[in-house]
């Protein structure tokens, strides 16, 4: 931040679990002035150093993620499953997410998907409702609101769905959101893992 914004605000004041990675840049350089299109308007600066910082924190550390139990079963499932479109709708930027991903080998069920990043909008909310265009551009094809399913594991991954009318699987798995919290937001499905592969389809199937 301070490298391409000049200052890192009052970043170390925030709460960032849920937020998008524009709008931790955004809560934490507003008071300095700072608004959402100036954060976005330096992304092809931010991303190509964001990249690279993130590379050299990784280098650094021998567990940088870890992934949760049955993420890997259910992505390689409703990949060959024609009935499902898996496609990310996240707030982290894209170079962050793909470095994520590729870290398991999972980068793969993504790379020609119609993902939704958080250089699009510092707003979760704006992110779920740019994903439907996205995802009816890509499918040529308008979808109903309730055909999309969000899965998260965060309050604001709840209010994303909630913008666009998508279903809302609540995941458990989120170490600053526990089970007791995310069920106050009223997700449709909340499920401790993702680990029965065998469950999470027929959720799916049947949200």
């Amino acid at each position: 931040m301070e490298e391409i914004y000049g200052s890192s605000g009052k970043l170390e004041e925030l709460k960032v679990s849920g937020m998008t990675d524009t709008q931790i840049f955004y809560e934490s350089l507003r008071d300095e002035g700072f608004t959402p299109e100036r954060i976005l308007g330096a992304k092809e600066k931010l991303l190509p150093f964001f990249k690279k910082q993130m590379m050299e924190v990784i280098g650094k550390s021998e567990t940088p993620y870890v992934i949760k139990p049955g993420v890997r079963e259910i992505l390689e499932a409703t990949a060959i499953d024609s009935q499902f479109l898996n496609a990310l709708l996240t707030g982290n930027l894209s170079v962050a997410a793909k470095i994520k991903l590729d870290y398991f080998g999972l980068w793969k069920y993504f790379e020609n998907a119609p993902n939704i990043f958080g250089e699009l909008s510092h707003d979760r909310r704006e992110l779920g409702k740019k994903a439907v265009v996205i995802i009816d551009e890509f499918l040529g094809a308008k979808l109903k609101p309730d055909q999309f399913i969000v899965i998260g594991d965060t309050p604001n991954d709840i209010a994303a769905a909630r913008a666009f009318g998508a279903k809302m699987l609540s995941v458990a798995t989120g170490k600053n959101h526990p089970k007791e919290q995310l069920l106050q937001y009223k997700p449709d499905i909340i499920i401790d893992d993702l680990s029965d592969t065998k469950k999470v389809l027929h959720i799916l199937e049947t949200l």
